[in-house]
């Protein structure tokens, strides 16, 4: 049994990550395809806003919630399917956390909220992180296939459950949220530094800011002790024997470059990449193989005004793909030697775009067979 074929039968979260525009999300979608076919029960996460997961999969899109995906009555797992959505999370985490129903209109009110739960830095990847223990510790799902951003976010993404813990910086919290127990001195009552905080703001922006203000960090105040908690569990699931990253790539020595920084960066959190998936590959070509007498009969027998050259065209093409396959083999060589071949797994180029479960299937199967 293959090492990929391994990995989606006992796997319990799969991180596929890599450089963006190389098929990252079909790729994901192949993985979660095969490992249902193989009789398990598996959700494929998305945390791209663009709709290419929706579209492998041959859908007009995907929601915040879990969507089961038709397989065919001979398949004896499930795939599911569904893409990140920021706010509402976002918004899910607050009703849940809240201390009183109202909580989450209120915040639905606030102007700091609308602005700063889709603009804060990290947001995306907090809520990532949110969510991804939702489903890896729900009890449903045998395995969960994370299709994360382009290298620079998916780093990002990684070293969050660390950050989770220093997000709310208790000295910045406790400048906008007054405490509700400590006894305070003379003098601290008079120097507080959160009150001539905002006192300084509600001179500049009025009370109205202030208020929102203050309201936005009550808030972000109760998720606190949640996220912290949350991010700690991540960092243990990362860690897990059983979570596997696959960097995904392609014949591109720019995206090998940025593929093996990821794999350096991983080294250096203590993990590793378990595959590398090199996408749309140049299939060989070999100009011995190429049958003149073919082209020659084919030339002939198309000849006229329309196809004047044909012969010539064929073969400068056939000349130029056999460019491109050397070109490509060579690349895959010297990863191999840097990675070691059996980590290594090609996809060829396919002459179409990947937008149903039997072409999803056709890809899957050259990482498992």
């Amino acid at each position: 049994m293959s090492r990929f074929n391994t990995m989606v039968k006992t796997a319990r979260l799969i991180v596929c990550a890599g450089p963006g525009g190389v098929g990252k999300t079909t790729t994901s979608a192949a993985i979660g395809l095969r490992a249902a076919q193989a009789g398990r029960k598996v959700i494929v996460l998305t945390i791209d806003p663009a709709k290419r997961l929706a579209n492998s999969l041959g859908l007009d899109a995907l929601t915040n919630e879990p969507q089961r995906i038709d397989l065919t009555e001979d398949e004896s797992g499930e795939l599911w399917a569904m893409m990140l959505d920021q706010q509402q999370t976002l918004d899910d985490l607050v009703a849940r956390y809240a201390p009183d129903k109202g909580a989450l209109s209120r915040s639905k009110e606030n102007n700091i909220y609308r602005l700063l739960s889709s603009a804060l830095a990290g947001m995306q990847e907090y809520m990532a992180l949110d969510k991804l223990h939702d489903l890896y510790t729900g009890g449903y799902f045998d395995l969960v296939v994370l299709d994360t951003p382009p290298t620079k976010n998916a780093l990002d993404f990684l070293q969050t459950p660390g950050r989770a813990r220093q997000f709310f910086d208790d000295r910045v919290m406790k400048w906008f949220i007054p405490s509700k127990t400590a006894k305070k001195g003379l003098f601290t009552r008079v120097f507080d530094p959160g009150s001539v905080v905002l006192g300084l703001l509600g001179k500049v922006f009025g009370e109205t800011f202030v208020t929102d203000l203050v309201d936005f960090f009550d808030t972000l105040s109760f998720l606190q002790d949640a996220l912290r908690t949350r991010g700690e569990m991540i960092d243990f699931i990362l860690r897990d024997p059983q979570t596997r990253f696959v960097l995904i790539t392609s014949a591109d020595s720019r995206r090998i470059k940025e593929a093996l920084f990821f794999h350096e960066k991983l080294k250096s959190l203590d993990q590793h990449a378990e595959a590398f998936v090199l996408n749309r590959v140049i299939p060989r070509f070999d100009q011995e193989d190429l049958d003149l007498s073919t082209i020659e009969a084919l030339g002939a027998l198309l000849e006229d005004d329309n196809v004047e050259g044909l012969p010539e065209s064929l073969r400068a093409n056939y000349a130029r793909l056999t460019k491109l396959s050397e070109h490509n083999r060579g690349i895959i060589d010297n990863l191999a030697r840097q990675v070691g071949s059996d980590r290594l797994f090609t996809i060829p180029m396919f002459g179409e775009d990947v937008h149903d479960l039997g072409t999803l299937e056709m890809l899957g199967r050259h990482l498992t067979e």
